[in-house]
């Protein structure tokens, strides 16, 4: 037993590893390769949340061909134009889901209504915060550096959180939602995500980093729990098994997720203000 977690344990830090690499390496590489994965990693997660939610199988193939016609058409228009694309791949996409789901005649109407209702909720949820990364990479002034830090700040607190958590957890925050979530493991997050914040703000010479400190961990928290209410209510444990030891993309992503669309919000909110 003790053999298999240690096992656990070392294929959740491989697999972690390399997820940290891509991310790295897409940020470093520029503005286009960082929007590729982007649109890979939204799609990706889509797929994992309409599986989830039981979503009809045809409309689950028609998304992965819309994300093969995104991805292969980045590769050949200007780099500037690659965020409109992003949206406009998704207008066709949701029109012929929407159609497919009004005319599809094995569907009650409330199953359709149900259906088109995990697609709004699934666009807005998942693929709004990977474009708005996108394009606060490319739009924003120091968007590269943000969203470096951001990632860091959400690693820092995951792993932390968890360590600490399982070394000295006791309190559960949420039981019947993530019962291995711990109150210790979520200060030790915190903690450990202010240090961090107060060190960015020195090094890159910008006053949000250390608010940041404090706002990444608690929404990247918020995130999680999110994702795991979904998970409970249709009982599912992982979202997927492409990322083993962490689940799927989705249980991977599910902090960035939430943090992203609220990081713009503060970080807006300060420059306008400062």
């Amino acid at each position: 037993m003790k053999i298999k977690k240690n096992l656990d344990f070392l294929i959740r830090i491989f697999t972690g590893l390399i997820y940290v690499i891509l991310i790295l390496f897409s940020i470093e590489k520029g503005e286009k390769t960082f929007r590729i994965v982007m649109m890979m990693l939204s799609f990706f997660c889509l797929f994992e949340f309409l599986l989830i939610l039981k979503t009809n199988k045809i409309l689950i193939k028609i998304t992965f061909l819309f994300f093969l016609f995104s991805i292969i058409t980045d590769f050949f228009i200007k780099k500037e134009k690659g965020l409109i694309l992003y949206v406009i791949c998704f207008i066709p996409y949701s029109i012929i889901f929407l159609v497919i789901q009004f005319f599809y005649q094995k569907n009650f109407p409330k199953e359709k209504i149900a259906q088109i209702s995990h697609l709004i909720f699934g666009l807005v949820y998942i693929i709004m915060p990977f474009y708005l990364a996108s394009y606060i990479y490319a739009m924003i002034y120091n968007g590269k550096q943000l969203i470096l830090g951001v990632f860091i700040l959400i690693w820092t607190n995951d792993s932390l959180s968890y360590l600490i958590g399982k070394k000295w957890g006791k309190r559960k925050i949420a039981m019947s939602i993530s019962p291995k979530k711990s109150i210790e493991g979520v200060i030790g997050g915190l903690f450990f995500c202010l240090i961090l914040g107060f060190f960015l703000s020195k090094i890159w010479k910008e006053k949000y980093w250390f608010i940041l400190g404090i706002t990444v961990p608690i929404f990247s928290t918020i995130g999680d729990l999110i994702e795991s209410t979904i998970k409970r209510s249709y009982s599912v444990k992982n979202s997927g098994i492409l990322f083993p030891g962490h689940g799927g993309f989705l249980d991977r992503l599910d902090s960035f997720i939430f943090v992203v669309p609220i990081i713009a919000t503060v970080v807006a909110s300060l420059v306008y203000i400062f």
